[in-house]
């Protein structure tokens, strides 16, 4: 995430926590003071994401958004003990579960059941600080999933997922060799 995607990103959480707020019958502002208090947006990808595998494998960059829950909720009680309305704690509860859903929504980016092989295979490979040598891989990659699936995977296919997972920032290919560069939970066999 770059710095103009970050102050970009901060702003969408902004307006869809002020429109949350106004549902929940909370002044506009308390969804913008959640964000400007309790939430971060870092720019950069020097936060690694996380890949889950599964039957629905995601990969996920929150590295980059970062919501302290334990300040948020302290505030929430203060603001209620303030106003005396102990209906608006629960108010101010549910639009903090809004933006933990929004987060959780705009970082998850699911992947592809040849991308999710193509993430455990690398996984087994340990191509974390290594790496796997590309050609090598896509030909062990096309072997592999014909012993899974018990169909055959066209060598396109395979360099358009390697390329996919290069976008998202999942792996890094550099002379050659493919990084795996987000670290990997869960199994895909």
């Amino acid at each position: 995430m770059t710095r103009k995607e970050a102050i970009e990103y901060n702003d969408r959480l902004k307006k869809e926590l002020e429109q949350a707020a106004l549902q929940y019958g909370m002044e506009e502002t308390a969804g913008a003071y959640i964000v400007d208090n309790h939430i971060t947006v870092l720019p950069e990808d020097a936060r690694k994401g996380m890949i889950f595998l599964g039957e629905d494998s995601a990969s996920y960059k929150a590295g980059n958004v970062k919501i302290d829950l334990k300040k948020a909720i302290v505030a929430g009680l203060e603001l209620t003990a303030s106003i005396s309305k102990p209906e608006s704690v629960f108010n101010y509860i549910q639009l903090i579960i809004v933006a933990a859903f929004f987060i959780e929504k705009s970082v998850k980016r699911e992947l592809s059941r040849l991308e999710a092989y193509a993430v455990y295979l690398l996984h087994r490979k340990d191509a974390y600080d290594t790496g796997v040598e590309e050609e090598q891989f896509i030909g062990e990659l096309q072997e592999w999933y014909q012993q899974r699936e018990r169909k055959s995977v066209e060598r396109e296919e395979v360099i358009d997922a390697i390329n996919t997972l290069h976008e998202i920032k999942a792996v890094d290919i550099s002379n050659g060799y493919i990084y795996l560069q987000e670290h990997v939970w869960g199994r895909k066999e």
